[in-house]
């Protein structure tokens, strides 16, 4: 039987951006297991909403990117400055790791 994965879950900052009709909206969250193996280490996500003129909104999470605030910062900073997609988020997310 598993046990359910207690985190703690944080939103460390949510930016929202409006172009041509369309609203974006990044947000970067902390997440903290309560558990003692994973030294609490804090990981960062991002998460990118995008809701079109007519209201349909389309989202996509890339979880657990990094454990580093200001990497995490930087990475977020420019997914808002180059309006990263939801669709985007994975190509971008795994040319940063290539890097």
């Amino acid at each position: 039987m598993k046990k359910k994965l207690k985190l703690i879950e944080t939103e460390v900052g949510t930016k929202t951006v409006e172009k041509d009709g369309f609203v974006y909206v990044y947000t970067l969250i902390k997440r903290e297991s309560r558990r003692v193996s994973s030294f609490r280490i804090p990981l960062y996500s991002i998460k990118i909403e995008l809701i079109d003129p007519e209201g349909n909104k389309t989202e996509a999470e890339s979880s657990d990117l990094f454990s580093d605030l200001g990497k995490a910062i930087v990475f977020y900073d420019r997914l808002v400055r180059n309006l990263a997609t939801p669709i985007d988020l994975a190509y971008v997310v795994e040319d940063e790791i290539l890097r």
